[in-house]
């Protein structure tokens, strides 16, 4: 689990260039290293080559922040696999983790593949693409983004996981001949403020992120994010870099037949699973909230601790607000399974944590659980480096109210398009009357997109001024456009950020592949079996955990922003407030917000008249994000604290690198 970037440049005879032998600057790299730092405490490496082919001159720079979990001694990156004259020499940077790697040894060392590390996923990746070239993706079971440098064809293969639990961003060169790819867009962004400091870079495009708090493209002019189950080639075709993608795995069609998973093949896919992803060097834990999708994963994970040779500790952090706590929900359940159970207080300040958290993912991320979730990994940080999540499970087994919602549009929305909306309070959004102002209005404007935004279309048209309304898009299977769409850019993305923050690896047993195959063909109707949400994964779940825990509603991993707007709690009054009266809240976006129907909306929040807690909370976040991206500083991040360094040191003590034969990691 780490942080990864680099730098691939091309140059033809006749292209001027002061500096031949050092075409990527390490400033360049010092860029791009800074805001991964975090991701990667516990080692650092860099990587440099370049190739000569038929006139072309080809330069490459990897760069790796390490979280070490498999492999401590030897699984150091950049990897390489070939010597300095070796022309089919293949170098590596990968952050994830693959599950199978020692299945797919054994297949490639029967192959004649020599392996010089004692079990590192890293190296089996690297030999896996020298045996099955691109379609390696296809082999893999995990989470992953990874770049590898193939000296032979001068070009680099990116590619990215099936789910998008692992994130990939990359950007031309604003020098026209080459390219560059990270961990984070807020790398990106600082390699472009390196190479032209003087020049702004346009913020494009924010009308989704607004509309739903996140969006699967950047709003930075330049700066792409690579789409889940995507594979890419970045090579010079005579006119500079091109880059080549396709999809290598595609979800398959929602089945209209009959149910073929029963409770007993859930349970058993989510054993194996939870079997597959323990597999570490390092302490693990488990997140438990107590709902029914982290206590069965807790469930299985003690119930393999031994095989594994695991103690399994389960976390959950005590929320100072009642209605958000569940910790005596996880502490039942840890009773219940015999696991050692930390039920930690929330600490620190919210206001600063948040724009750490914003500088640190470099976009405007609008997803408020961010901060609990990033609370979370902090405490669990203190005594492991991996945990087993419950993430998943929502978008694969009908988990959402929601998904009730859209049957709910499907078959009365012309009569809930009748209702009278101004009739209904909307002071609670958690009460009755607040959702059905929701599907209201979902029912009048823009359907299920409506239903799951933060400011509808009819909130986007007073907000912003010339607001274009959005086309209608008809959503014929809701579950599985939230596992391409919410569950990448915002569960996903929330975890990633949150976890590598404290150096923590998190793993989502519910998306292994298998999981995903069959529950996105399984007709939904069999998901949730008797109308009830999640009903077949309750049903798996009642073999093991008591019926409380299973049927209780669900919660949500939130907070009660809305009300720390109005208290003052964590100083997030004072951050909104300093925020969004200023005299330019956003700076350089694209789009003019119309400053009174934000004024109003803080006093319509103030008063109580009506709850605008995440409608305020993305305006917050866009204006955060805004000014940091105006900033002349590079580095936005606050590095780890002494305690914070100390608790990682203690896990984790640092060894030197053991030299290689043909597999090494040159200085």
């Amino acid at each position: 689990m780490c942080g990864i970037a680099g730098v691939i440049r091309f140059q033809r005879p006749g292209v001027a260039d002061a500096s031949p032998g050092d075409r990527i600057p390490e400033a360049w790299l010092d860029a791009l290293d800074a805001p991964l730092v975090r991701r990667g405490p516990d080692d650092a490496g860099r990587w440099r080559d370049h190739v000569m082919l038929e006139g072309l001159r080809v330069d490459v720079a990897l760069v790796h922040r390490r979280l070490s979990i498999i492999d401590h001694e030897t699984g150091a990156q950049p990897m390489v696999a070939g010597g300095a004259g070796y022309k089919g020499r293949v170098a590596v940077v990968f952050n994830g983790c693959i599950y199978n790697h020692r299945t797919l040894r054994k297949d490639l060392s029967s192959a004649k593949h020599k392996f010089h590390t004692d079990h590192s996923d890293t190296e089996v990746l690297l030999h896996g693409y020298r045996h099955w070239g691109s379609d390696v993706t296809q082999e893999l079971e995990g989470m992953f983004a990874f770049a590898i440098w193939d000296a032979r064809k001068g070009e680099l293969f990116l590619a990215r996981d099936r789910a998008g639990e692992k994130p990939l961003y990359g950007c031309n060169l604003p020098t026209g001949d080459g390219h560059a790819f990270a961990s984070s867009a807020a790398a990106l962004e600082a390699l472009l403020d390196e190479i032209e400091p003087t020049t702004p870079r346009h913020i494009v495009g924010v009308t989704e992120w607004i509309a739903r708090g996140a969006s699967g493209t950047t709003p930075i002019e330049g700066i792409y994010e690579c789409p889940p189950a995507r594979r890419a080639r970045v090579r010079d075709e005579g006119r500079g870099p091109v880059i080549t993608s396709r999809m290598y795995w595609e979800p398959p069609e929602r089945s209209r037949g009959p149910a073929r998973l029963t409770p007993e093949v859930v349970d058993e896919l989510v054993s194996r699973s939870v079997a597959e992803r323990m597999e570490s060097d390092a302490p693990l834990g488990v997140f438990l909230s107590g709902g029914v999708d982290s206590s069965l994963i807790a469930y299985h994970a003690q119930k393999h601790r031994e095989e594994h040779g695991k103690w399994v500790e389960t976390f959950t952090i005590k929320m100072p607000d009642e209605r958000y706590d569940e910790s005596a929900w996880a502490q039942r359940v840890a009773q219940e399974i015999g696991a050692k159970h930390r039920a930690i207080p929330v600490k620190g300040n919210a206001a600063d944590d948040l724009v750490t958290l914003i500088g640190l993912i470099g976009l405007p991320f609008a997803d408020s659980s961010l901060l609990p979730t990033y609370w979370l990994s902090k405490a669990a940080s203190k005594y492991v480096k991996v945990a087993l999540s419950g993430d998943g499970a929502d978008e694969l087994f009908c988990g959402y109210e929601r998904y009730m919602g859209a049957i709910a549009l499907a078959r009365r929305g012309t009569l809930l398009r009748m209702l009278p909306k101004s009739f209904l309070p909307q002071r609670d959004p958690r009460s009755r009357w607040s959702k059905l102002a929701r599907l209201v209005d979902a029912a009048r404007n823009g359907g299920y997109d409506d239903l799951v935004a933060t400011f509808p279309q009819r909130d986007m048209q007073r907000l912003i001024r010339r607001h274009r309304r959005q086309p209608t898009r008809r959503v014929e299977d809701p579950p599985l456009d939230d596992f391409q769409r919410y569950l990448p850019h915002d569960i996903l993305r929330k975890v990633d950020t949150a976890s590598m923050a404290c150096g923590l690896e998190v793993r989502a047993p519910f998306l292994s592949r298998e999981l995903i195959e069959l529950c996105l063909f399984e007709p939904t109707g069999s998901l949730m079996r008797k109308g009830e949400r999640k009903g077949l994964l309750r049903q798996a779940a009642m073999k093991h955990l008591p019926g409380e825990v299973v049927n209780r509603p669900k919660y949500g991993f939130a907070i009660p922003v809305g009300e720390w707007f109005r208290t003052g709690f964590g100083g997030m009054k004072t951050l909104l407030m300093d925020q969004l009266t200023s005299g330019e809240p956003w700076p350089g976006i694209d789009v003019r917000i119309r400053k009174r129907a934000v004024k109003r909306m803080i006093r319509e929040h103030e008063s109580g008249g009506r709850d605008h807690s995440q409608r305020l909370y993305t305006l917050l976040v866009l204006s955060i994000w805004a000014h940091q991206t105006r900033s002349d500083t590079i580095v936005r991040v606050k590095p780890l604290s002494e305690e914070e360094q100390e608790a990682v040191d203690a896990i984790f003590e640092r060894k030197p690198d053991p030299p290689h034969a043909e597999l090494r990691r040159p200085a």
